[in-house]
C-alpha cells in the first residue's frame, strides 16, 4: 500500500484530550490509517483554555512517545506534533509559542460549532499581524461557515419537487471571502461519510464542489468504526471531484504554497 496521504487532523495521542484512551487504541488507529494510505498523521489534540490545556512541550513529548511505539510495532506512519486551537479570546496570546501545521504559517483552529461568524474576520486580521493564518478545521460543521440558502421562494420549492435544485453558489459568503484572503480549510473525512448527520454531509459536498478545502483529516478520536468511516468518506470525495483532485487534497500539496 502506497502511504503518501497526509491526515491533517487527528486525536491519536492517548489520554490528553477526548481522543484515544490508551496506546492500544492509538496503535489501532495508526494501523487503520496506514491501511488507507496515510503515511503522515498530524497529531492535533485540543488546546482549550480552561479545558484541555495541551501546551506545545507536552504535545511534543506525547507525540514522540507514541511515535516510538508506532515504529516498534512496524506501522509505516510518521507523526507530526500539532494542536487544534480553540478560536476564542485566548488564541492570540498562544500564537507566539504555538505549534503550527508542520512548521508552516498555518494554525489549525476550531470555531465553536454554533458561533456566528461576525468576529471571525477581525480575528483573522490579528492573526495575520502575528505572522500566521488559520487552517480552519471542519468548516462544514460550523454555523459560521454554513453555505447561503438558495431554496427560498417559488423556484426553490418547485426545484425541490422536480429535482431541479441549482448548484449552491458561495458568492458573498464568509467561507469564500476567507479563502480568497489566504485562509485554508480542512474537511473531515467523516463528514463526507455522514457521521455528523445529513446536513453536515450536504455542506461538506457543497464546500468540496466549490473548491474550498485545501486538505482533509480523519479527526479520528477512536479506532472503533474508523475503517468504515474512511472507506465511505473517501469514496464520496473521489466520486464528487474525481481521483486527481482527491489525491491533491489527500497529499496536502494545496496547503504548503
Amino acid at each position: 500500500m502506497d502511504t503518501c496521504f497526509v491526515d491533517f487532523h487527528s486525536h491519536l495521542v492517548p489520554g490528553i484530550d477526548d481522543g484515544a484512551v490508551d496506546s492500544i487504541d492509538s496503535l489501532e488507529m495508526a494501523r487503520t490509517l496506514a491501511s488507507y494510505g496515510f503515511g503522515t498523521v498530524h497529531c492535533t489534540p485540543h488546546l482549550i483554555t480552561g479545558g484541555f490545556e495541551n501546551r506545545p512541550d507536552g504535545v511534543r513529548s506525547g507525540v514522540a512517545a507514541l511515535q516510538e511505539e508506532i515504529s516498534d510495532a512496524g506501522i509505516p506512519v510518521r507523526l507530526v506534533a500539532g494542536t487544534e486551537h480553540y478560536f476564542d479570546e485566548y488564541l492570540l496570546d498562544l500564537v507566539p509559542a504555538a505549534l503550527t501545521v508542520g512548521g508552516s504559517r498555518y494554525l489549525l483552529v476550531e470555531i465553536p460549532f454554533r458561533a456566528p461568524g461576525d468576529l471571525v474576520p477581525a480575528m483573522v486580521v490579528q492573526l495575520r499581524r502575528q505572522g500566521v493564518l488559520p487552517l480552519f478545521a471542519h468548516p462544514e460543521r460550523c454555523a459560521a461557515f454554513a453555505p447561503p440558502r438558495q431554496d427560498a421562494g417559488l423556484f426553490g420549492a418547485l426545484g425541490s419537487v422536480f429535482g431541479m435544485r441549482k448548484e449552491t453558489s458561495l458568492e458573498g459568503s464568509l467561507v469564500l471571502d476567507l479563502k480568497q484572503s489566504g485562509c485554508k480549510f480542512q474537511g473531515n473525512i467523516g463528514s463526507f461519510a455522514g457521521v455528523y448527520g445529513a446536513v453536515v454531509r450536504q455542506r461538506s459536498i457543497i464546500l468540496l464542489k466549490n473548491g474550498i478545502y485545501s486538505c482533509l483529516g480523519s479527526d479520528a478520536h477512536t479506532s472503533q468504526g474508523l475503517a468504515a468511516i474512511l472507506e465511505s468518506g473517501l469514496d464520496t470525495v473521489r466520486a464528487t471531484v474525481g481521483e486527481t483532485a482527491a489525491r491533491q487534497l489527500l497529499t496536502g500539496e494545496l496547503v504548503y504554497d
